[in-house]
């Protein structure tokens, strides 16, 4: 589907989609993958969070590299720290994922594909049977349900288009009917059952570990070539999809959370502050 095509259809979607989901009382955990420069964001991003989730929240877990401001961070905001070398049992710079952009230079995808297969591993901590990964850019401004009253998954859709990732989707899963719209919103719940059904079908289907499939079946000549959210997104089948009507933002206006409430909290469920805009 053509990048303008798939916008009309977010766009009538949006239009049309006035349920209010009625949320599940279960309770969940929540799983942020951070590095040193989320530190700024994060606090608006915990915020957004625990006023806005829909869910008990037994525990919100900060998965990131072991340095004193981070884990001084998560005792003061009462989280709990996970040292990101021991989820996975590597650290990013062992996947060692280096793209030639256009001006003959190479940029450092390690860390950016790492924490994706971080939050495709959180069936490995927390006690909760589903949890919720978020961007530590991405601040929750509307009630969020992420598990419906029947315990559906609820996935909030984009318009976003990156035909790379659907192909890297095909060589990883083989044929598999794709969603209209995108999963690339900037969170998602996964559910630990299904995760690890759908690691051990990657891993079947390639006849190794999951996580060096997703290494291997990386096309190395694409900056952006996987997501992980597209990836868990189509593989799910009994779910609830609706619109995450964000607004993208620079660095410049970042302010407190009950000032961004009052500034975008009306026409916008959430909002983000990604770096390739600043």
């Amino acid at each position: 589907m053509k990048k303008s095509t798939r916008k009309k259809l977010y766009r009538l979607f949006d239009f049309i989609d006035f349920r209010k989901i009625k949320s599940s009382n279960q309770e969940i955990d929540v799983t942020i993958p951070v590095i040193k420069k989320d530190l700024n964001i994060l606090p608006l991003c915990i915020e957004g969070i625990r006023n806005c989730v829909a869910h008990p929240i037994k525990n919100i877990y900060i998965v990131a590299p072991p340095l004193e401001e981070i884990i001084s961070f998560c005792e003061s905001h009462h989280l709990i720290f996970v040292d990101e070398n021991t989820v996975l049992g590597f650290s990013p710079k062992d996947i060692d994922l280096k793209i030639m952009t256009d001006d003959g230079t190479f940029s450092d995808r390690s860390g950016w594909l790492f924490q994706q297969l971080i939050k495709l591993s959180g069936n490995k901590f927390g006690t909760c049977e589903n949890y919720l990964c978020i961007d530590s850019d991405h601040i929750l401004l509307q009630s969020h349900a992420f598990l419906s009253k029947k315990n559906k998954a609820v996935f909030y859709m984009s318009s976003e288009c990156h035909q790379p990732y659907y192909r890297n989707l095909e060589k990883l899963m083989g044929s598999i009917k794709l969603s209209k719209l995108s999963y690339v919103s900037h969170k998602m719940i996964f559910n630990k059952k299904k995760i690890e059904y759908l690691q051990n079908y990657i891993s079947k289907r390639h006849n190794t570990g999951w996580i060096q499939a997703i290494i291997h079946n990386y096309d190395r000549q694409q900056s952006s070539g996987f997501s992980e959210f597209e990836l868990y997104g189509n593989f799910v089948k009994n779910k609830i999809t609706t619109t995450w009507r964000e607004l993208a933002l620079n660095y410049d206006k970042i302010s407190d959370y009950k000032t961004l409430f009052k500034q975008y909290g009306k026409n916008y469920k959430c909002i983000t502050f990604p770096e390739y805009l600043n």
